[in-house]
């Protein structure tokens, strides 16, 4: 699901918690916000882009940072200095 322009989240931290099915993934936000159900990529050192899709968006965060929820399955994709995009 499209739902604006480009967006870009360069991973700082990922937080997985034991009951949740997602991964929550922090970092600074360029470009346009994300929404929930925004199709993404993932891209990291291996620099092979990966599909995912916004599932949760965390509005507790820290000043000029974005927290957001992806599939656990991606955990192992995703480490500091990912870059998760919406083209």
């Amino acid at each position: 699901m499209r739902t604006g322009g480009t967006s870009r989240l360069v991973v700082e931290n990922i937080h997985k918690l034991s009951r949740r099915p997602w991964i929550f993934v922090t970092g600074r936000l360029e470009g346009d916000p994300l929404r929930i159900g925004d199709s993404v990529t993932v891209r990291g050192d291996g620099d092979v882009a990966v599909p995912a899709v916004v599932r949760s968006i965390e509005l507790h965060g820290a000043p000029g940072r974005t927290t957001i929820a992806l599939d656990a399955t991606l955990g192992t994709e995703v480490t500091a200095g990912t870059v998760i995009a919406r083209p």
